[in-house]
């Protein structure tokens, strides 16, 4: 068995969402295979639950999305508040050598730190390292963790439009009737 077709059966087998666009993210980021070639072993199969799911994941892992925490940002955050999605894994020149910074939105960049790369001291240590590089050539970091993302998106949103609303694009807004977008935000 292909190595694309038995991660698309881990992924289809899941309780839940997360946990398939977690399986999917793993897949491609390992390398073993990538996100074409899983689109098209999704395409192939006759009956797949959550296809439309995974067509959606794998188009956004395919242009840069390389983890849970990400595809909820685009999912949770950015979608929804019509907020910019900006260039995801955009190479750049830190004092550490070649980085990839999760969003870059021209002068403001989003850091999405998940516990996997930002747990230790270490690892905050050169993410605060990243930040300050970026701050010398004029870019602003905004990190935004677990909670931020899938447990308060619409506040989230709300303040990052703010902020993007300040560095020249144009506002975001509330995803519903229901949305918790705080007011005079």
């Amino acid at each position: 068995m292909r190595y694309e077709e038995a991660a698309l059966d881990v992924a289809l087998g899941t309780r839940g969402d997360l946990d398939a666009i977690g399986v999917v993210a793993r897949a491609v980021q390992g390398r073993r295979t990538t996100a074409d070639r899983m689109q098209a072993a999704l395409a192939a199969r006759a009956r797949a639950p959550r296809r439309e799911l995974l067509e959606q994941v794998l188009g956004d892992v395919a242009s840069g999305s390389t983890s849970v925490l990400e595809q909820a940002y685009l999912d949770r955050v950015v979608r929804p508040h019509r907020l910019p999605v900006g260039r995801r894994q955009a190479r750049a020149v830190a004092s550490c050598g070649i980085v990839l910074r999760d969003v870059d939105l021209r002068d403001v960049l989003v850091e999405l730190d998940g516990r996997l790369f930002h747990d230790s001291a270490e690892q905050r240590d050169r993410d605060f390292e990243r930040d300050l590089d970026a701050a010398v050539v004029g870019k602003g970091t905004i990190r935004l963790t677990w909670g931020q993302v899938v447990q308060r998106p619409c506040s989230t949103a709300a303040k990052l439009s703010v902020v993007l609303s300040r560095a020249g694009w144009p506002p975001g807004a509330p995803c519903g009737p229901s949305c918790a977008w705080p007011v005079g935000v």
